[in-house]
């Protein structure tokens, strides 16, 4: 049986969803902290986007024994997903090997992948993993190109994408597309290109600050506000007529549209590691809860500060991510984005 789903590839069924639900219920009557790993698996790029603030070519990487452990140790923290990202995830050689590690220990596990090496790599990962996010950008190559400084880049993306449905591997794959200035009306033909590829779309405003690796700022890339709110009107439309968009109606109205306040949740939600071990949230980049090189991580996650996290969070609502917004309405279970969220990843 265990053989038979491993060749199957990595599946989310209803139990997983109940497990998710429990955690989420623990999460909120306290009885537990953040259970969602997100993982700067290297800080190695090869592509030069300019609204990019977390690529760091000198980061000291974890090595393979280092990061199976991490994940036998999140296994053990009760944590439930596994978010491998980077940095270009696919530039490391042992990706294939971690994918499975997560898998193994119990994580619903997505790549975030730029794409160009996908349609080499893609058998080596698409049956270990849930989901697949690639970045997109623009419906066309000389443009995506260019953006990201890497030639060739649209049309590997592309293939690589083609590869992963004829494998059926995974089940879940995701365009995620950068709202930034210069692609702010072209939504509706990412929208068309995520429909004719057979895959669902995610836009993500670029978000504003400092390259880890330049120092440089990243401001003059962003979207305006009033673009923002353009693109939240065509993006609720398209999801009337069922185009296949990923962002809650939630997000698009009360947030993008409208900029209601949220009540940010995220830190009793997700957790950093760094690729070089560090442990953290988006408070504390400067003091980690401790590093997994020296501690295993479900030892470090005892330091986590229920207390601390809610008095920082409390009026903090800068982030613009929807992975941010939306899953603090989910942790606050508000039924449109929790149902947008099944909806998702219900099994087929």
């Amino acid at each position: 049986m265990l053989e038979k789903q491993r060749d199957s590839g990595a599946r989310w069924g209803w139990s997983d969803i109940a497990r998710f639900i429990r955690t989420l219920l623990a999460s909120r009557l306290g009885r537990r902290g953040p259970f969602f790993l997100s993982h700067l698996i290297t800080g190695r790029c090869n592509c030069q986007c300019p609204t990019c603030i977390w690529r760091d070519n000198e980061a000291d990487e974890l090595e393979t024994s280092m990061i199976e452990r991490l994940y036998r140790g999140a296994k053990d923290a009760g944590f439930v997903a596994n978010a491998i990202w980077g940095g270009e995830p696919l530039l490391r050689q042992d990706l294939g090997q971690l994918c499975r590690s997560s898998r193994e220990n119990g994580m619903n596990t997505t790549v975030i992948t730029n794409g160009f090496l996908l349609p080499d790599r893609a058998h080596e990962i698409g049956k270990e993993v849930h989901c697949i996010i690639v970045s997109l950008d623009y419906p066309e190559s000389k443009e995506h190109d260019s953006f990201r400084g890497m030639p060739g880049l649209f049309a590997r993306a592309v293939e690589g994408i083609e590869v992963l449905k004829r494998m059926n591997s995974p089940r879940k794959i995701v365009i995620n597309c950068l709202l930034h200035r210069g692609n702010e009306d072209m939504i509706g033909q990412m929208a068309d290109l995520a429909r004719s590829l057979g895959v669902s779309l995610w836009v993500c405003p670029a978000k504003e600050g400092i390259s880890r690796e330049t120092g440089e700022t990243n401001k003059e890339t962003l979207a305006s506000r009033e673009s923002e709110q353009q693109v939240a009107r065509e993006l609720l439309g398209l999801k009337k007529k069922g185009y296949p968009i990923n962002n809650s109606r939630a997000y698009l109205q009360r947030y993008l549209l409208d900029m209601t306040p949220y009540v940010c949740h995220a830190p009793f939600i997700f957790v950093t590691v760094t690729p070089e071990g560090d442990v953290t949230n988006c408070f504390n980049y400067d003091r980690p809860y401790g590093n997994v090189r020296t501690s295993p991580f479900d030892e470090i996650m005892k330091n986590w500060d229920r207390r601390e996290a809610a008095n920082i969070t409390k009026g903090c609502w800068k982030c613009n991510n929807p992975d941010v917004v939306d899953t603090s309405y989910i942790w606050e279970i508000r039924l449109e984005p929790s149902l947008n969220l099944l909806k998702a990843f219900l099994p087929r």
